[in-house]
């Protein structure tokens, strides 16, 4: 008997000693450590390190990290089942009530001397991924914001050295860059706001009127995919976006073709002087001085500029003008119209259909003496 309860005894001491789950007087508990709990801290799991003096806290985990394996300090799963309905949340986190501006749903921070993030989020990668730098926050899949994102700057990774396939923006079947570019229609228009409805429900999505509605500028998706259907993407609630970033270069690009044309424009200047006096018919005004036709005789720009259906060049000229004409010139220098005009006329029309689509020169010309030259784009 005596050597029954001897036995019974060791085992209680034995269990006491090796025992995971400790109470204390001060209502503490502690899980897998001996260490006196933080009074901070109510639940103490693995440990008490790392604590701040200044920290009060319903449950604290210290985990020692083991080389071999993917270390968590806090781990959240919901289990999948076959239900429809319903919410699964791994981890939820909210605060409320702390100083102005000190309130966090969920606070992550990462070491200075340590690479990662210290807030990732993936899809399909429950271990994460390796991560070459220092982010606050790191997303392995896409993102989606129902509101505006703010930051100092937004970079696009370019380098030469992740790209292949490399090739010149040429022109596309609907045109030149510089053509697609004035084919392309800005608007203004305001968000409806709305919640997007989850991905294989039938319910629409749930819209309710703004009360101050933000005005935007921008295209419209489906109209910019008939130029560039590159960049328009679908996303997986099935609206359209544009990549406003990949835009940039087809304006860099109709840009550099404007400037070619200008150069050839410039490149043409002293050839129409030349085929400007080829029309003097050795006929004068009946102007005294001939020097004052210039300053009294004008060439307004063509509106609108550019054009597709027509547009209306404007003038003035001396009441005694004569032998006056509005050449207009394609970039190669072919002449595709002469106009007489007079000082009765205050403005001519030109007909979309009467020209083809490009840039053309314009010019007022008074007994043979070139006035002024201005451009005009038609685009059709």
């Amino acid at each position: 008997m005596k050597k029954t309860l001897f036995l019974l005894v060791c085992l209680c001491i034995a269990f006491t000693s090796s025992a995971q789950l400790n109470v204390y007087n001060s209502g503490a508990v502690t899980i897998s450590t001996t260490n006196t709990p933080a009074y901070s801290a109510k639940l103490t799991v693995g440990g008490t390190d790392n604590i701040g003096s200044n920290e009060h806290l319903n449950l604290h985990s210290c985990l020692t990290k083991n080389d071999d394996l993917v270390n968590v300090s806090v781990n959240g799963i919901v289990q999948y089942n076959n239900s429809s309905s319903g919410t699964s949340i791994g981890v939820r986190g909210q605060g409320r009530g702390g100083g102005y501006g000190r309130c966090y749903g969920v606070l992550g921070n990462l070491h200075s001397y340590d690479y990662g993030a210290g807030i990732f989020g993936g899809v399909d990668c429950p271990q994460g991924v390796s991560v070459s730098g220092k982010y606050a926050g790191y997303f392995y899949g896409g993102v989606y914001v129902t509101s505006s994102v703010t930051a100092q700057s937004f970079v696009s990774q370019s380098d030469e050295r992740l790209k292949e396939n490399i090739e010149p923006l040429e022109d596309s079947k609907t045109g030149s860059t510089l053509d697609n570019v004035l084919k392309m229609n800005v608007v203004k228009y305001t968000y409806k706001d709305f919640i997007p409805k989850p991905t294989g429900e039938e319910s629409d999505s749930i819209e309710k009127e703004m009360e101050v509605p933000q005005r935007h500028i921008g295209l419209l998706a489906q109209e910019l995919r008939e130029l560039y259907p590159d960049l328009v993407y679908e996303g997986q609630d099935g609206y359209l976006g544009v990549n406003y970033v990949e835009l940039v270069p087809v304006l860099i690009r109709s840009i550099q073709e404007l400037k070619a044309e200008l150069d050839e424009v410039k490149g043409e200047n002293e050839a129409f002087k030349t085929r400007s006096a080829a029309y003097d018919d050795d006929e004068t005004t009946d102007v005294s001085d001939a020097t004052a036709i210039p300053s009294a005789a004008t060439l307004a720009q063509n509106t609108p500029n550019p054009f597709s259906e027509r547009t209306t060049i404007r003038f003035t000229l001396p009441e005694n003008a004569q032998n006056a004409f509005i050449y207009i010139f394609d970039m190669s220098g072919k002449m595709y119209k002469q106009i007489p005009v007079d000082s009765s006329m205050q403005s001519v029309t030109i007909e979309g259909y009467e020209l083809n689509a490009g840039m053309y020169i314009y010019s007022l010309v008074i007994g043979g003496k070139e006035i002024q030259t201005r451009r005009m784009i038609l685009s059709k």
